[in-house]
């Protein structure tokens, strides 16, 4: 395949995924809410307290895909359910997007075709193919990256929000995989780093700030959810946080 062709599969699969997060949000209930809120410390006084699109976002994600204490996820409830009502191939892709996992990347190269390769350092290095045009745009080799990713076919596909690890992090998450024990952060790997950015708590190395403030400018073409779902979602909350 060439460029034209890998861009004619991928950019149907964005929208797809798109279509697919669209219909999903609404699925949560208000215990994924909370749950979500709390583990990313946007819970106070009963309700959950959101700054931006990209804390909404970094909700959402978590609200959807991290299971609940009986180990379910919404994203299986809305697949049982309300996912039926979508297009056969939105279905097929939304039973994709089911297997997506959030790990810790390293961007090892640009793709000889588009995308780039990255290897999953907590997945004994394994090497994948990610096609995404942000990325590809502005990703300097070496960085190391959060996301959450799944098989969408010829190639890996993300969504959700990305987020830089510092050495610390990547270096706890590894040994542990090694040694074939579960990341040891007290919440999920995504609420973890998701967290940490929100409340400014990760160490941020010379450069850090302006690679945050870039990832954050590609991320609602590429990974982000939907402008409408931004919107639905604000109003959940019965007031803003004041900073």
């Amino acid at each position: 395949m060439n460029r034209e062709d890998v861009l004619a599969l991928y950019r149907p699969i964005r929208a797809s995924i798109q279509c697919v997060l669209r219909m999903a949000v609404p699925v949560c209930s208000r215990a994924d809410w909370t749950r979500a809120a709390k583990q990313l410390g946007l819970w106070a006084e009963g309700q959950v307290l959101v700054d931006d699109d990209d804390q909404i976002d970094m909700l959402a994600d978590v609200a959807l895909f991290e299971p609940n204490q009986r180990g379910r996820r919404s994203f299986d409830h809305f697949l049982e359910k309300t996912a039926q009502q979508l297009a056969p191939p939105d279905l097929a892709l939304a039973h994709r997007m089911a297997t997506a996992s959030f790990s810790i990347f390293n961007v090892v190269e640009r793709h000889e075709t588009a995308g780039v390769w990255l290897e999953d350092l907590l997945d004994a290095g394994r090497r994948l193919w990610l096609m995404d045009e942000g990325l590809e745009a502005s990703a300097p080799d070496g960085m190391v990256l959060g996301m959450r990713l799944f098989d969408a076919g010829q190639f890996h596909a993300g969504f959700g929000i990305i987020v830089p690890v510092d050495e610390e992090t990547v270096e706890f998450c590894v040994q542990a995989s090694v040694r074939g024990e579960r990341t040891p952060f007290r919440y999920p790997l995504a609420s973890t780093l998701y967290g940490d950015i929100i409340r400014a708590a990760a160490p941020i190395g010379p450069g850090d700030e302006e690679l945050l403030s870039a990832l954050f400018e590609i991320l609602p073409t590429d990974f982000a959810l939907p402008a409408g779902d931004r919107k639905r979602l604000k109003a959940k909350p019965k007031s803003p946080r004041k900073r």
